[in-house]
């Protein structure tokens, strides 16, 4: 139990597909998109090259694991409207225009990693930090500030000033670093009420995990022994994956108000059942996968949710032009 009283991810997400009015998961999608995904498993799953590159510091680096919170500190909220010009950092759109920045912050001299620095930035500071290639600004910019000086004063109070010591009170326990994360920094506590139930979504707690997991290589500060505990993590990206391929469908109440580019605000009803649909989707793909593998008697490994995750994200990035015909849901909030 991570949160008295919730309903965690995965069982929130059964518990709103179960109840969803808006949003319908398919099992041909689902078969449809296992297929797919089996064409990039050999030994394992092979990950889309989207191209990017590495623009984030080396896993030696001394503030590697503060690098990775800071960031997902700040992983929210990146899309624009329709013919709105985006916020682009060295060329890099979305979350990898944020790594783009932060790294040209630590190369600029900021002490971007420390809580003592940020957890008093200035407007100034962080706008001159985020300044992008054109006049478009990074969205929620107040919102940003705002969560820096809460995990910064928190870390500063309680953590000794960094987020090793969080990794090290969980004791390489995903589940029990998700459970620090919740309790103790309002920011990552991505919960709403839905049919008169408290559910959980946790998108910026649990890649937080995950990235640790990913940016160490599942070794040293991140080693979890229950890493596949962990659900996708529920953003506007992911679902218009799933809707491509047919794993998910949209009424056409809802469909019309994503063509219009109508805001869903944060925890209404819309807005809870796509993000929890695509959780319950991505469970039943990967045991749809699971089967797949274990039926073909191959050796190659079973993808937890956080790998199908990012393997899906990355889908999107490298199909963009193709994707955009699948209109995504857009919510202006802290959260995802």
């Amino acid at each position: 139990m991570v949160r008295q009283g919730v309903m965690q991810p995965a069982e929130s997400a059964e518990f709103i597909a179960k109840h969803a009015k808006h949003v319908k998961i398919h099992e041909d999608g689902i078969e449809k998109l296992a297929v797919e995904l089996m064409k990039s498993i050999s030994d394992k799953l092979e990950i889309p090259d989207t191209g990017a590159g590495a623009i984030h510091p080396s896993p030696d680096h001394p503030s590697a694991v503060d690098w990775v919170f800071v960031a997902d500190t700040l992983n929210f909220c990146f899309w624009s409207k329709k013919g709105q010009e985006k916020w682009t950092v060295d060329g890099h759109s979305g979350y990898y225009a944020l790594e783009a920045a932060l790294s040209r912050a630590l190369k600029e001299g900021y002490d971007i990693t420390n809580p003592t620095f940020y957890s008093k930035i200035t407007e100034d500071q962080l706008s001159h930090i985020m300044r992008g290639d054109n006049e478009a600004k990074i969205p929620l910019f107040e919102k940003r500030i705002s969560v820096l000086h809460e995990v910064g004063g928190i870390l500063l109070k309680q953590y000794n000033g960094t987020f090793q010591t969080c990794l090290k009170m969980a004791d390489k326990s995903a589940v029990k670093l998700l459970e620090i994360i919740v309790d103790n920094f309002p920011c990552f506590r991505d919960e709403a009420v839905y049919e008169g139930k408290t559910v959980s979504l946790y998108k910026r707690a649990q890649i937080l995990v995950a990235d640790l997991w990913n940016f160490f290589g599942g070794k040293g500060w991140g080693e979890f022994t229950d890493i596949d505990k962990m659900t996708m993590f529920a953003d506007y990206r992911v679902p218009q994956v799933l809707v491509y391929f047919g794993a998910m469908s949209y009424s056409d109440e809802l469909m019309k108000k994503l063509d219009n580019d109508d805001l869903l605000p944060s925890g209404s009803e819309e807005e809870v059942e796509i993000r929890g649909c695509s959780i319950h989707a991505v469970e039943l793909l990967k045991d749809r996968i699971e089967q797949k593998i274990r039926s073909s008697q191959t050796t190659a490994e079973v993808p937890n949710s956080s790998l199908l995750d990012f393997y899906l994200w990355c889908y999107r990035r490298k199909y963009a032009e193709e994707l955009e015909r699948i209109p995504f849901h857009k919510t202006l909030g802290i959260f995802y």
